[in-house]
This record gives structure tokens, sequence and C-alpha cells, in this order.
């Protein structure tokens, strides 16, 4: 064999061995996540704090259920409806947690932030309390009114319980929209912060005020 063959083969075999070489890293850099985009920018939005001070308390207590919710805003992504049957989400944002995770935490902060309750806890606690509160959030979602005006919306409908035997006290549905003034995300959540924290204090109210009724008179 002359030299020039063995150089060409020794050439040939560099080459092979670069590639695999190469092929190796890039398995690795897929494996481990390495080369994707950053991730999602979380967002989360706050409990209703500033309920009148000095009101007498409650003598019952309270659970507080997940709220059920239509499949497509049951997630973290935040949802857009562009049209009457279609859902967009905005990209490279999410809340937190799922939207009914995040109501549900959300309305026991506020009606802990009462001070009027002895006990509210979520149902995953299993206490025996005086009523049980369940909810269906129906929208929360960015929409376009009439005149195209991007709003974010929330609605919840919600059922008191009086428990042990799960008996209805109450139904009633809260909503809200606030209309979003730019297209920045903060923009957006904060428009979403205050149309929850206006559908949350309602509810509040709503459950103090018939759970009062409804519960026995010592």
């Amino acid at each position: 064999m002359t030299a020039a063959m063995a150089g060409a083969r020794w050439a040939v075999r560099r080459r092979i061995l670069a590639g695999l070489v190469a092929g190796l890293l890039a398995l690795s850099a897929t494996a481990c996540g390495l080369g994707g985009g950053p991730p999602p920018r979380q967002y989360t939005l706050d409990a209703v704090t500033n309920f009148p001070r000095g009101l007498a308390p409650v003598k019952w207590s309270l659970v507080v259920d997940e709220p059920t919710a239509p499949r497509e805003i049951d997630t973290s992504r935040i949802a857009l409806r562009s049209g009457q049957f279609r859902v967009e989400y905005y990209a490279d944002v999410e809340w937190t947690d799922t939207a009914p995770a995040m109501v549900q935490l959300l309305l026991l902060q506020s009606f802990q932030n009462t001070g009027r309750l002895p006990i509210v806890a979520p149902t995953r606690q299993t206490l025996a309390t005086d009523f049980l509160l369940l909810s269906n959030l129906r929208k929360f979602q960015v929409e376009y009114d009439a005149s195209g005006t991007p709003q974010a919306t929330v609605a919840l409908e919600a059922t008191l319980l009086k428990m042990p035997r799960r008996t209805p006290v109450a139904t009633t549905r809260f909503e809200k929209a606030i209309p979003i003034e730019s297209k920045s995300t903060e923009t957006v959540t904060a428009a979403f912060d205050a149309s929850l924290s206006d559908v949350m204090r309602r509810v509040v109210d709503w459950t103090l005020q018939q759970g009062s009724a409804a519960a026995p008179t010592s």
C-alpha cells in the first residue's frame, strides 16, 4: 500500500468518525433539552383583600371545591376567543396553574381575607363542614365585544350546598369583562385580575349572605 492510499483511507475514516461524534452530540443535546427556546413566562392573579372590617363573624364553616370548566380553559394557557368557534392561546406565556385550580386557590384566600369564617378549606382536606361551594368556570378568556374591543372576561356559576345531605341552598352566576387597552401581556393580565377580583368579591358576599340565611340559629 502506498503512502498516498493510506493517507486517503485515514482521511475517510476521520470524516466518518467526525460525523459519528457530531451525531452523538446532537442526540445528547436533544435529550437534555439544549437548544430549545426559553420557558413560558408565568403569571398569577391576586385574591381580594379589601373587604370591610368590623363585620360580625359567622359560626358556620365552608369547603370550596375546584371549579369545573370547559376543556379549552381548563389549562394553564391564556385563552383568546378569536371567533364564534375558534380558540387560540397567547404564545410564550401561561398561568402558574390551570385556570380552575388558580381560581379555587384565590377564592379560598379571598374568603380567608374576610376574617369572618372560622373554617374555610379546599375539598381535598375532607373536613366535615356546614356548607360546600361548587362552581363552574364558564369563561376565563380574552374575547371581543360588539365593537371589536378585546376584553378579559370571567364568568363563574356558583352553587351553595348545605352539608351533610348536599341540600341545594342557592345558585347564581357572576360575570365581568374589563376592556384591554394594549396588547402587552402585563395589560392583559391586569385586566384579568380586575375581572376576576370583581367576580370573586360578589361570590364571597353572596356566599356569606346565603350561608348565614340557611345556617341553623342557635
